[in-house]
């Protein structure tokens, strides 16, 4: 593990300190983020929902709104499609709440991860058809083929397709309206999530209607909590969605997020994305996985107070399960790995089997990814059919090898670091050959690891300026790094582990004769080098908690070295 601290001349920070009239630490951090006008610093700082980009931009987003005008104008039934993860049904839920207070006549329709194809088909057309829909908007998905997009047209049901997954142009796509910032050339931002997508949707009919764009903030926090699950860079539009989603978090329009955050103990707490991404996301997300989709947007629509404490039991319920299933996959996926690695190096894992359920094989591929730093590949197979889950890490961007490979795959989907396909099980040992081959010629860096940190600073240094000057950097995400900082000279006075297989550990640590408690995630590994009766330095930022209703500082460690 090396260490790299960022060089900035004490001049620099000067004399930007004093045009921007912020705090040398602030400036140093503003500067690491290559950060250096004036103007560019209050629009990182000040992310306000005026500085959206127009949505007009897509090429097609007259069209879209205009045929949604259309069924408004004539009371015809608009369905909404999205994709059974968290993105998706936070994208189809927010499309819901806006569309049917607007006066649409809006339902929506969740596949099940289990029984139905990714991506809309002839037996949704059929389902949205029997219901009296007229149009179909997907969300965070498109169609399953042109076929099914014909087929549906040919029974009397329009459709829209909004997604943000595909990035290169098909054959046929030019016979329906499709709204994905990859694929368009006039929308300047690349990295909209799903639920992102949605939100540009509703906002350009806000605009055509003429009607008041408050309604896309009072239910921000569904888009948000979409964006956070999916893992999008946090910066431009994403950084917009994600500050001011947070703010309206705190006072919720949305009955079930009330409840869960009862549920959570969050209803006092200053809600981070780190809050969204390990307790809330995971229980909408369980329904998805392991329960009945469509739950998940009943969770974001309902209003009735029975049934939303029914869907959070529920959540509870399903997450408990997802949770064993992972530790079983785990512990497998685990024995198997450990063996190989013996045998020769690591370069990439890549995993089957028929005891596996695919809902929960994407966060096991996380967890094997993060513990040997190589590409994940883990497949569920099920009646000559593989469905897999794939993360990646710096440097190798696992879409790309999938999309050099495609024509073994029935079907892919994803991004960099994050993707999935389905394929023939017979299929599956050449798609690993091949995979292999990509993995070995991807010039990665092949060195020990690289923290970036901001500065040295000392642990004694925290106090209320720190902390509001990286509140003004936050939310921190993908290309918008948390930032990091140095100190030495630290006495550990004691630690304990926790966790699965005790991956964490928290104690409290001195210096100077100040005590302050820590915490450190998947660090465990780095724990056992440690000679804890001699001092240490740390890598950490610094955060504010409150315990037993007493705020007090915590040290977040990042690294740890003798």
């Amino acid at each position: 593990m090396i260490w790299k601290v960022s060089e900035v001349s004490d001049s620099i920070i000067e004399e930007k300190s004093k045009e921007w009239k912020t705090s040398k630490i602030l400036t140093r951090l503003l500067l690491n983020k290559n950060i250096f006008r004036k103007e560019d610093v209050e629009k990182f700082i000040n992310s306000g929902m005026a500085l959206l980009k127009d949505p007009f931009d897509f090429e097609k987003m007259e069209e879209a709104v205009d045929k949604i005008i259309d069924k408004r104008r004539n009371n015809q039934k608009v369905y909404i499609y999205g994709d059974y993860d968290v993105d998706g049904i936070s994208a189809a839920s927010f499309l819901v709440k806006v569309f049917r207070e607007i006066g649409i006549d809006t339902g929506y329709y969740i596949p099940s991860r289990m029984e139905e194809t990714y991506g809309f088909d002839k037996k949704a057309a059929d389902y949205i058809k029997r219901r009296n829909g007229r149009l179909v908007i997907t969300v965070d998905t498109g169609a399953n083929s042109i076929e099914d997009i014909r087929y549906a047209r040919s029974i009397g049901v329009d459709i829209i397709v909004t997604d943000h997954h595909k990035s290169v142009k098909e054959k046929g796509d030019e016979e329906y309206i499709m709204i994905n910032p990859k694929l368009s050339e006039n929308y300047k931002f690349k990295y909209l999530s799903g639920a992102g997508v949605a939100l540009k949707l509703a906002q350009a009919l806000l605009k055509k209607l003429g009607k008041s764009e408050d309604i896309l903030y009072k239910y921000l926090d569904i888009v948000m909590i979409g964006t956070v699950a999916d893992v999008v860079p946090m910066i431009d539009e994403n950084r917009i969605i994600i500050s001011n989603g947070l703010k309206v978090l705190k006072d919720t329009n949305v009955k079930g997020l009330t409840y869960l955050l009862k549920y959570l103990k969050f209803q006092n707490k200053n809600i981070t994305t780190t809050d969204v991404s390990y307790f809330i996301s995971p229980l909408i997300n369980s329904l998805g996985r392991i329960g009945v989709s469509k739950v998940g947007a009943d969770f974001f629509i309902e209003d009735d107070e029975f049934k939303i404490y029914n869907i959070i039991e529920e959540m509870k319920k399903m997450n408990k399960i997802r949770r064993k299933l992972e530790k079983k996959i785990y512990d497998e996926a685990f024995e198997v790995i450990e063996k190989k690695s013996k045998e020769e190096e690591l370069k990439y894992i890549f995993l089957s089997s028929e005891e596996w359920h695919p809902g929960v094989i994407g966060v096991v591929s996380s967890r094997l990814s993060i513990k040997y730093g190589v590409p994940v590949v883990l497949v569920a197979t099920n009646n000559g059919v593989g469905k897999a889950s794939c993360r990646s890490v710096a440097g190798i961007n696992i879409f790309n090898i999938f999309t050099r490979i495609k024509e073994k795959l029935v079907r892919y989907g994803g991004h960099d670091l994050a993707a999935g396909f389905i394929a023939r099980v017979e299929d599956l040992p050449e798609i690993e050959r091949l995979f292999s081959q990509e993995v070995d010629i991807i010039d990665k860096e092949k060195d020990e690891k690289i923290i970036d940190v901001d500065m040295e600073l000392s642990v004694t240094s925290i106090n209320e300026e720190l902390i509001n000057d990286m509140k003004k950097l936050s939310p921190y995400g993908l290309e918008n790094l948390q930032p990091l900082f140095l100190d030495k000279d630290i006495k550990i006075k004691w630690i304990e582990k926790f966790g699965v297989e005790d991956r964490h550990f928290n104690g409290m640590l001195e210096k100077d004769g100040r005590e302050f408690s820590f915490i450190a995630f998947n660090l465990s590994n780095e724990a056992t080098k440690i000679d804890f009766d001699k001092n240490v330095e740390i890598v950490y930022y610094p955060e504010k908690i409150n315990v037993k209703g007493k705020d007090r500082y915590n040290i977040r460690i990042k690294s740890i070295r003798q």
